[in-house]
């Protein structure tokens, strides 16, 4: 049995756990990013050694994919700088940047999906036609349901959303929401 755990809220993960549900798709990433896959895995583990000696907390499942995931691509800079002495931070990182951002976004995206499936029917659907850029008003009439009862079920859905997720979440709805 694991001794050390990874923390995020009030769960605790073996380490087991986030190495097997977290190295394929950090392989790959890194694969994107430099183009090797026996020297991403090596970056890959190397990743996951620091976070085994740091036995970092995080606030929730968003504060720890993004960790990974800007762990894993600073770690690809360091590689292309080490390997390609004439690596153009501008060019290259941009790139790294945009694919990153892809990356966390899509991945923000599906736990944003998942938080609003757990909400009740009528407060999910509001949230669905809220990022769907419907006004209140058109989601009222949507829904045959009185503007004020989309203020009020638009209310609970964020403090639920807010309590499980913190601070996160809405800064993940507030950054999707100026994206559409």
């Amino acid at each position: 049995m694991f001794r050390h755990h990874i923390y995020i809220s009030d769960k605790k993960y073996a380490f087991k756990e986030i190495f097997k549900d977290f190295y394929a798709s950090q392989v790959l990433f890194a694969i994107k990013l430099i183009g090797s896959k026996h020297d991403s895995e090596d970056i890959v583990q190397e990743v996951f050694l620091n976070i085994w000696r740091a036995k970092p907390v995080f606030k929730n499942e968003i504060a720890f994919k993004s960790y990974i995931y800007l762990s894993t691509r600073n770690k690809c800079i360091d590689y292309l700088r080490r390997k390609r002495p004439h690596f153009e931070n501008l060019d290259s990182a941009g790139n790294i940047e945009g694919e990153i951002e892809s990356v966390v976004k899509e991945e923000a995206f599906r736990l944003l999906e998942r938080a609003i499936e757990s909400l009740p029917n009528q407060t999910r659907e509001v949230m669905r036609c809220s990022m769907k850029g419907l006004s209140i008003q058109e989601i009222a009439d949507e829904l045959n349901v009185s503007v004020n009862t989309i203020k009020t079920l638009k209310s609970r859905a964020y403090k639920v959303l807010k309590e499980s997720y913190g601070d996160t979440f809405m800064l993940l709805l507030l950054s999707f929401l100026s994206n559409s």
